[in-house]
């Protein structure tokens, strides 16, 4: 059965629903340092499942922006993107300045996860509106991961022999240092920073490109799948190869991890489509898709929850320490007790959702 673009995509929905869970999972955990290896973020180069929740996100940016951007009729006006930038950039910075708050405009993050949306949104506004069809987006996302890789594998910083790939080092950190206001997240270098969010755009301009190709190339849902799945097939191919140059690395955002990420979003996103068409209804598929439709308030509502955490007590230790310490005497397996912190936390985080529906009070810009 042919799909219309052009009406809301649940199974876009249900994969969203699905990295907001995993999002909330990996960042309240109860300890970082006790979590399970795949709900940790790599050091530095390698993959775990927590480095999928961000890219698949961008992915997600650049999946939707054509189901509202190519609608005749009805397209969002350049006032009401860039309203929408500028309110998912500043609550970004709000929620950012609630954990680490302070008086001095120095000590503000201008960079973070909500920010990094806004640009990779407003990216894909700009070539989704500059063109139509599918093949702009491809080549231009194809010419950003050349460039950034380039630059990465080139490019000396100023006071350094040669390139680097290290941590601090090489020209991602140094144009941080240069360019960004405020306080950067590493000290040095900024996991959200200037030249990191080039293959960030990439991957939402890759969403772009596949959802133009499922309107233009409509045909039943077991082949676009087939195909979706195929694309990321290839990407992971394309990924773990350039492995032979650049490394997995998500706080540099190589071309083989945003490959490598893509690629197995895209798997992800077929399987959902596939078990969307089969199992529409369920409650577990209904409450995910809630999640995923909600997913601007549920992350402001965890965020405000690791605000709450992170606060000092009277004795100087951190409410968060405090509970996970409580709960690890009781369970006794410092994992599994991270895990079910996670868990709880995540449970709180969406407990409010019903009420908020039920009143209209759901965030939307």
């Amino acid at each position: 059965m042919a799909q219309n673009i052009y009406k809301r995509d649940g199974s876009l929905d249900l994969f969203r629903g699905l990295d907001v869970l995993l999002m909330m999972l990996v960042n309240l955990q109860g300890s970082d340092a006790a979590a399970f290896p795949l709900l940790k973020h790599a050091e530095w180069n390698g993959l775990t499942l927590a480095d999928l929740v961000f890219p698949i996100f961008s992915l997600i940016v650049g999946l939707s922006a054509p189901l509202a951007l190519d609608q005749e009729g009805s397209q969002p006006n350049w006032r009401q993107i860039l309203r929408r930038v500028f309110i998912l950039f500043m609550i970004g910075v709000v929620l950012g300045w609630l954990i680490k708050p302070s008086l001095h405009i120095s000590d503000v993050r201008w960079t973070g996860v909500l920010q990094r949306i806004a640009l990779v949104y407003l990216a894909c506004a700009v070539v989704a509106r500059a063109r139509q069809g599918f093949w702009f987006a491809v080549v231009l996302a194809s010419m950003l991961l050349f460039a950034h890789s380039l630059a990465l594998l080139l490019i000396t910083a100023p006071g350094e022999t040669g390139p680097s790939l290290l941590p601090g080092a090489g020209v991602s950190p140094w144009l941080d240092q240069m360019l960004l206001p405020g306080r950067l997240h590493r000290v040095t270098w900024d996991p959200e920073g200037i030249l990191s969010t080039v293959p960030s755009i990439a991957t939402g301009l890759i969403g772009v490109a596949a959802t133009r190709w499922i309107r233009q190339r409509s045909r039943t849902v077991d082949y676009t799948n087939t195909m979706i799945c195929l694309w990321g097939t290839g990407l992971l191919v394309t990924g773990f190869t350039l492995t032979l140059i650049l490394p997995l690395n998500k706080a540099l955002g190589t071309a083989s991890f945003s490959c490598v990420t893509a690629g197995t979003g895209f798997v992800v996103y077929a399987i959902l489509r596939q078990f969307y068409s089969d199992s529409e209804g369920s409650r577990a598929l209904v409450w995910l898709m809630g999640l995923g439709r909600a997913a601007l308030t549920v992350y402001v509502i965890h965020m405000l929850l690791i605000v709450i955490l992170v606060r000092k007590l009277s004795n100087g230790e951190r409410l968060w320490a405090m509970l996970y310490r409580h709960l690890e005497y009781i369970i006794a397996s410092p994992p599994l007790a991270s895990i079910v912190f996670a868990i709880v936390a995540t449970m709180a985080s969406t407990l409010a959702l019903p009420w908020l529906r039920r009143h209209g009070w759901l965030l939307k810009v």
